[in-house]
Formats: C-alpha cells, sequence, structure tokens
C-alpha cells in the first residue's frame, strides 16, 4: 500500500476531487490550497499515478505529487507490517530495478570478462565444444544488453549511454585478449585454425535474424523469472566466440578478420534489437506521463539507428570477404 498526498491550489480541487470520486480520501483546506490524502494498493499505483499526471498538465504549475509506503497498514484481515519488504516483486520490476547495476561495470566483472577470453580461446585452438561452453558461463555479457534495452524503454539516457560503454568495453577486453594471447603463442608455437575457429570466420544474413530472436527470447525468459546464468549463457554463446576469434584473427589469419568481425557485430546488433523489442512487447515504461512522451522520443531514435545498423550489416553479410 501506498499513500499518496496531492497538493494544489483551489481552482484546480474539483479536478482531484473527480479522480478520487470512487476513493476514500481526506480533504484538508489551508487557505486557497488544498490537500488530499489516498490510501491506494500497490496494483494501482501506476493506473492512478498515470491519470493524475495527465490531470496535471492542465493545473497550476504548483501541483504536487507525494507518495510513501506507510510503516504499516491495519486491515479488516491482518495487520501487513512491512508491506514493501514483504511484497515480493515481479520479474520485470526486479529487471527494471536491475537496470543500474549491469548498466555499469566494475573491477569483478572485467575480471570475468577476461577469464572467458582466455577459457575461450583454449576451447577454440583446441577445437572442444565443452571448454567453449564453459567459457559461455563465466562471461557477464547479458547484462549491458538487457540493461541498454530497459534504459531505451525507460528513457534513462545515463544508463543508455553506460550501457554501450559497457558492451563495447567486454568485447575490446576479448578481442585484445585474443589477439595479444594468440600473437605472443604464434612466436613459440604453430596455432591450428579448427573448425570451431573458421566457422566463426563467415557472416551471413540468418546470423542476424537468429540474433534478433535471441535477444527477444532472453527479455521474454527475463520477465519470466528465468535464471539470469541460463539466460546469459545464450548471450554469450552469440558474442563470446566470435569476438575471441577476431582477435584470432588479426594474430594469424587476416582473411579472416573482416567476416569474424562482421559476424560480431551482426551479433551485438540483432541481440540489442530483439531485447529492445522485448521491452517494448514487455511494456516496460515510466510512470510519469512527462517521462513517458521523453523516453518514446528516446526509443524512436534508437529504434531508427537499429534499423539502419541491421541493414548496414546485411548488407555487408552478403559482400565476398
Amino acid at each position: 500500500m501506498k499513500n499518496v498526498v496531492i497538493l494544489c491550489r483551489d481552482e484546480d480541487a474539483p479536478n482531484i476531487t473527480a479522480l478520487l470520486k470512487d476513493r476514500i480520501y481526506i480533504r484538508s483546506e489551508f487557505g486557497k490550497n488544498f490537500r488530499f490524502t489516498v490510501l491506494i494498493s500497490d496494483e494501482d499505483l501506476d493506473d492512478f499515478i498515470a491519470k493524475v499526471t495527465q490531470s496535471m498538465e492542465f493545473m497550476d504549475k504548483s501541483t504536487t505529487v507525494e507518495v510513501y509506503s506507510p510503516d504499516f497498514v491495519i486491515t479488516h484481515d491482518k495487520p501487513l507490517e512491512n508491506e514493501k519488504k514483504k511484497r515480493k516483486s515481479s520479474p520485470v520490476e526486479q529487471l527494471i530495478d536491475s537496470a543500474d547495476a549491469f548498466a555499469k561495470i566494475d573491477i569483478n566483472t572485467i575480471a570475468l570478462a577476461a577469464i572467458a577470453s582466455l577459457v575461450a580461446l583454449t576451447g577454440l585452438f583446441l577445437n572442444n565444444v565443452g571448454i567453449i561452453i564453459g567459457a559461455m558461463l563465466l562471461a557477464p555479457l547479458l547484462g549491458p544488453i538487457y540493461a541498454f534495452a530497459i534504459s531505451t524503454s525507460t528513457g534513462n539516457r545515463t544508463n543508455l549511454i553506460e550501457s554501450i560503454k559497457s558492451i563495447l568495453i567486454f568485447l575490446g577486453i576479448i578481442i585484445v585478449i585474443a589477439f595479444v594471447v594468440t600473437a605472443t603463442l604464434s612466436l613459440v608455437i604453430k596455432l591450428p585454425l579448427t573448425p570451431e575457429i573458421l566457422t566463426r570466420t563467415i557472416a551471413a544474413p540468418i546470423y542476424v535474424v537468429m540474433a534478433i530472436l535471441l535477444g527477444f527470447a532472453v527479455m521474454v525468459a527475463l520477465s519470466r523469472g528465468i535464471s539470469e546464468g541460463i539466460a546469459g549463457v545464450a548471450v554469450a554463446a552469440a558474442l563470446l566466440p566470435p569476438a575471441a576469434v577476431v582477435g584470432i584473427s588479426l594474430a594469424i589469419n587476416q582473411d579472416g578478420a573482416l567476416g569474424s568481425l562482421i559476424l560480431t557485430l551482426e551479433n551485438v546488433g540483432g541481440l540489442i534489437a530483439g531485447s529492445v523489442v522485448g521491452a517494448i512487447a514487455l511494456q516496460i515504461t515510466p510512470r510519469s506521463y512527462r517521462e513517458k512522451m521523453s523516453a518514446r522520443t528516446i526509443l524512436f531514435r534508437i529504434l531508427w539507428v537499429l534499423i539502419v545498423l541491421i541493414l548496414l550489416l546485411l548488407f555487408l553479410s552478403i559482400l565476398p570477404v
């Protein structure tokens, strides 16, 4: 339950009264100002706040709305103490809450990305699928992808920029480590171009389609409470090995470098596009009316950029490399 307090001038009081006509509320008068206090359930809060913010567009600019959680609420059934702590958030709410944390990277996630790239490198050179899958379990690549999607749908510019930085940094770490290790080892031993490496030097339009579907599926899976670890493996499978092959190719197989780079970008662009579409399908939006309008503008711009990027990657993937 939430307490909603609305402060407005006397000329706007009838509008608030109309909004509260079916609810029990307290109305206090202070000169030319009115204070309305009403108790709203968590399930009705979003709809109620949306109606209030729409009405505020036509009210005096001094109108304010305050929402807070009471310490406890006593009903006819039983006292609900610390309801906010007891109430279990939905998976979608948990996604939104965790977007802030996953948009940025720290030393621990950088270390995991570095270790995952080394493990993937080993699996690629040994042509061992099991080792490559083990690397996927370590790679923390899911967070920035869905943080980007949620930040886009909610209009959070700060997290949007941080998510892009995190994605680029992760990919950069994987490529650089793969290049440095491969170039160093090639001075000592002859490194084989295994089938697991060569298959990731060829780009094709189908990979874009698969990445879009995967990004969408991952967002839906997360919204249904599927473990981030399981969903993260799917994302890492699309990003980690191709990015490592880019570094390998730059060191010992320059002919396959462009193809592996295009494949990596196809997967990145497709995953981001699919996850954004998934966020739209899940109706992940801000609560405020003005924030919704701002988020819609950002969303349209990002969608246009993604469309252009996807078309460019599709064109590059059909060119002879």
